[in-house]
């Protein structure tokens, strides 16, 4: 798995999204521009060309520990690229589903667009349910059904789904899908392969498609979807489908397996792709810029801002978050004795951050 050793890969799809015509408002304009010429897009460059990357990662490494403020503000740059990368891809929908159609990527909610953004999935953890749909009119039977068969085999790997554009996923087949076990076919059976998914997708179009009108800013056009449930005791299998990870890094750094599992039910549903506006990112929602960086500081040895890609993989996700309870739990909230108050304290604090957490005592 990739990491970035000074700004997370957004940056870099930020710049490719937007280069590409993502522009919509002046603002992003000017915001792609400041990336391009500054430092981000000075590395970016570097990278593009083939120069590197340890020689590169290292010399901006080298750079912080003499300059410790080029950190924090390239981390600060980081959070300013995150909201133009994700204005850009509203943008982008906008043009094709109109501005009251937007749907973007959230914490409990895996939102997907595909074939120039006429197509898109949405899995909602908290509901259960899957809306997969589609404006193309000149053929929404196959762009559908190719869009179905490419939801239900989404692998659980970040380098193959790019949430924030319309680039097509890449099927290999190399790691299994990631909603394997949680959408069942009409036999009740798991779906793995092509040969499991593409009938199940015939079965929808056939028995369960439907179609609604959408407004595309004063144009009518007609959507044709269908909505899949999620299997039954859908929680209870995404724990069990995470437990062994979880019990690894509970046990490596001290934590209750349960905590670990209340935090990932809290932040993200088991949404493995979750993301929120922080941006925070993966199954624990990490910001890569704060608790991040503190997390793969404990784990790793090393000050680094994990990546996106990095942090939506969970076996990554799960030890950074669990790391982070660690250093939250005996190092910044060690001071708080009684052992329920200082979970609490910890609870808060992963949530909002240890300095909310001290400011509230210091009232």
């Amino acid at each position: 798995m990739r990491l970035s050793t000074s700004l997370p890969l957004l940056l870099i799809l930020a710049v490719a999204v937007i280069s590409s015509g993502c522009e919509t408002t002046d603002r992003v304009l000017t915001g792609a521009e400041r990336i391009v010429s500054g430092r981000t897009g000075k590395t970016i460059i570097d990278l593009a060309q083939g120069k590197d990357p340890g020689q590169i990662a290292k010399r901006r490494l080298d750079e912080y520990a003499r300059d410790p403020e080029s950190l924090l503000r390239d981390l600060r740059s980081a959070q300013r690229d995150f909201k133009i990368l994700y204005e850009a891809l509203g943008g982008k929908v906008g043009e094709k589903w109109g501005k009251k159609e937007v749907k973007l990527p959230e914490q409990k909610k895996y939102v997907k667009y595909t074939q120039n953004y006429k197509s898109r999935a949405i899995v909602d953890f908290d509901k259960g349910d899957i809306l997969v749909e589609t404006v193309d009119e000149q053929d929404p039977q196959r762009s559908l059904k190719n869009a179905i068969v490419t939801t239900l085999l989404t692998p659980q790997d970040p380098r193959a789904v790019d949430l924030f554009s319309d680039k097509e996923i890449v099927l290999t087949g190399a790691k299994e899908p990631y909603l394997l076990g949680l959408v069942l076919d009409q036999e009740g059976n798991a779906i793995r392969t092509p040969g499991d998914a593409e009938p199940f997708a015939e079965h929808l179009l056939t028995s369960k498609s439907g179609r609604r009108d959408v407004d595309q800013d004063g144009t009518k056009k007609t959507a044709t979807y269908v909505t899949i449930k999620m299997a039954a005791n859908l929680s209870h299998k995404q724990a069990e489908k995470y437990r062994p990870l979880v019990q690894q890094f509970a046990e490596q750094y001290k934590i209750s397996p349960s905590l670990v599992f209340a935090i990932i039910r809290t932040e993200s549903n088991f949404n493995p792709y979750a993301v929120s506006s922080a941006p925070a990112y993966g199954l624990m929602q990490l910001v890569p810029t704060s608790g991040g960086r503190e997390a793969y500081r404990k784990a790793k040895g090393q000050d680094v801002a994990p990546s996106r890609d990095y942090l939506f993989d969970p076996e990554n996700n799960v030890e950074l978050g669990t790391a982070y309870l660690n250093v939250l739990t005996f190092n910044q909230l060690e001071a708080i004795d009684h052992q329920v108050s200082r979970e609490y304290c910890v609870i808060s604090a992963y949530n909002t951050g240890p300095s909310n957490v001290f400011r509230t005592f210091s009232r």
